[in-house]
């Protein structure tokens, strides 16, 4: 059992910070994952080290989800280039941003 296993370490789980999420394309299933009598609450999605993990295996919500920072981050750039700038400081900033 991975928690004797912490237990024999001094390690505490926290189980209100934990979830489990299970990821396959056949569909979602139950998962019952006990720590001291506590149930480990199951996701549907997850964000880890910045990118959003889905139960089926898929990406699109997270090239969705880049796709509309890039748009924010290009608009308010936007606001620079259409200030009084020299135009080959313009074509610098742009050649940056593609």
């Amino acid at each position: 059992m991975p928690n004797s296993t912490a237990r024999k370490y001094k390690m505490k789980t926290n189980v209100k910070k934990t979830k489990v999420m299970k990821i396959s394309r056949k569909g979602c299933g139950k998962i019952d994952i006990y720590v001291n009598g506590e149930r480990i609450e199951q996701v549907t999605k997850f964000k880890y080290l910045g990118a959003l993990l889905t139960e089926d295996g898929k990406y699109d919500v997270e090239i969705r989800s880049r796709l509309a920072m890039a748009k924010d981050a290009f608009n308010k750039s936007k606001e620079l280039l259409s200030r009084r700038i020299n135009i080959d400081t313009k074509k610098i900033v742009m050649k940056a941003l593609v």
